[in-house]
């Protein structure tokens, strides 16, 4: 099976990455990053996505999800991606099974809402620094995931957004914040769907830690932000 490893990558720009690795430096092991990109190669093209994270102030988690690509397709993206994020100081989760995470040397795995019960195992193949990231869609799956020891629980939709439901709105946040802060939990709270520059810092003040999007460039709102650090360890 095809698994990504002899995947070709451009490398960043020396006069973008150099100056941006002298800023940005490494991230540290098992920290969330305060914003998530997660992958669509059809609304955010790799040239796209390379010119966000070569500008990004503080490091980002990217997310391999583009489920429409068959799964060599998927990790061949992932392994592109690694590459690109380890020169560039940012983190790399692959949507999907664990053994590709653990295979191609990624930073951890993202799971849906129906297979947050394999939290542990995960976390048992992945190492205790992995991270751990789970989809929510209500503060009782905030809160399961935080009892699994998640490393960030997304909860989504919060705005609406084309073909996901009824939104939830910003007081989910606010109670799942008030959920966890009640629990001591250090698992992360993740804002998603809906959210662009004039939105996240409204998801930020209901009680997130961070924000997750696919086509917004929050970029422009980090530096605006004057964000330094990633979120801290999980």
């Amino acid at each position: 099976m095809f698994d990504g490893r002899d995947a070709e990558l451009d490398s960043p720009s020396s006069s973008s990455s150099s100056s941006f690795l002298g800023a940005l430096g490494d991230p540290s092991p098992g920290s969330v990053p305060r914003l998530t990109q997660i992958t669509d190669h059809v609304r955010v093209p790799f040239e796209v996505l390379r010119s966000r994270l070569e500008r990004a102030p503080e490091p980002v988690l990217v997310q391999v999800r583009d489920k429409d690509l068959d799964e060599a397709d998927r990790i061949a993206l992932a392994s592109r991606l690694r590459d690109l994020a380890r020169a560039l100081g940012h983190l790399v989760v692959f949507n999907g099974a664990w053994e590709v995470a653990l295979a191609l040397g990624l930073d951890g795995v993202h799971l849906s809402g129906d297979r947050a019960h394999l939290v542990r195992d995960a976390r048992s193949a992945l190492g205790e620094s992995a991270l751990i990231t789970v989809a929510c869609h209500d503060v009782d799956d905030v809160l399961r995931a935080a009892a699994l020891g998640a490393s960030s629980a997304i909860l989504s939709p919060i705005f609406a957004t084309p073909g996901k439901g009824t939104p939830l709105a910003l007081e989910s946040l606010e109670r799942a914040r008030a959920a966890l802060d009640r629990q001591s939990a250090s698992t992360r709270l993740v804002a998603l769907g809906g959210i662009d520059e004039t939105t996240a810092s409204s998801c930020i003040d209901a009680g997130a830690d961070g924000v997750a999007v696919i086509r917004a460039d929050l970029v422009a709102w980090l530096q605006a932000r004057k964000l330094d650090a990633p979120i801290g360890p999980c």
